[in-house]
């Protein structure tokens, strides 16, 4: 039921927070899960309690564009690390509502280091060397994430302990990309913050947030197998392919989906 730029929180929430033009679509988590509902007759008819139990469920990652839109739209870290306990409320209430229809295996990804993104890198410099961590990523956006991260652990935890017979998996986002951007040669790769798709000009990252991917002034790198970042805030296949063996196998899913 995915939609791109999706968040978890609808709209009237950050038209309640003046961000009503900030976002562009109307398919929040809630609704996706009113979607699934209507087509599930057409899905599995009258045996949808068994199709339902026999399928793997992910959820997400939501909760990353629910931080862009009022990061991009001024407002200031402290008010948006204070939407996101409102954010896990949301996604929380709505893997109950999968749960009810009679989803037992549920993988809930938690969201990236948004401080890694060359988008946040290039649109929020700062002089001051405190404002990076040791991997050269923004502290403050990632210290937001990392918020968001050990909420969704905490609520994944609680739904666990009240549905004996469901199986939750906490997906990492965040400790494999963190990982990748220390040390991309341990994951066959050779750029942690370099661009693949984007336009030079702006610091070492190869983004240009009046060129990006897509638009004149743009191109793609010719060997994208060896970048972590595709466009500059989106992932590229063989960083996705990493995350995904992390998830299958238990390294960053708790427990693994294959376990």
């Amino acid at each position: 039921m995915a939609i791109i730029g999706a968040t978890a929180m609808d709209f009237e929430f950050f038209k309640s927070h003046g961000l009503g033009n900030s976002i562009w679509n109307n398919g929040p988590l809630g609704t996706q899960v009113q979607w699934f509902q209507q087509l599930m007759p057409s899905i599995c008819g009258g045996g949808c309690k068994s199709y339902l139990n026999s399928s793997l469920f992910v959820v997400g990652e939501f909760g990353g564009n629910d931080y862009n839109a009022p990061l991009f739209g001024g407002k200031g870290m402290a008010e948006v690390t204070s939407y996101v306990p409102q954010i896990i409320d949301k996604i929380t209430s709505s893997l109950e509502s999968l749960i009810e229809l009679g989803a037992v295996e549920l993988v809930v990804p938690g969201v990236l280091p948004i401080g890694c993104f060359p988008l946040y890198l290039t649109l929020y410099p700062s002089s001051d060397k405190d404002d990076y961590d040791e991997i050269g990523c923004l502290r403050s956006f990632n210290n937001l994430s990392s918020y968001h991260n050990e909420l969704l652990k905490q609520a994944v935890s609680g739904l666990q302990s009240k549905h004996a017979g469901v199986w939750l998996m906490y997906a990492d986002f965040y400790t494999q990309v963190a990982d990748t951007v220390r040390s991309p040669e341990n994951f066959g790769l050779k750029y942690g913050l370099r661009v693949c798709c984007g336009a030079g000009g702006q610091g070492s990252y190869n983004y240009n947030n009046r060129a990006r991917c897509g638009m004149a002034g743009a191109s793609a790198c010719g060997d994208p197998e060896k970048h972590l970042v595709w466009d500059g805030i989106h992932l590229t296949d063989a960083a996705y392919r990493a995350v995904a063996d992390g998830w299958l196998n238990g390294a960053n899913c708790s427990p693994g989906i294959l376990l």
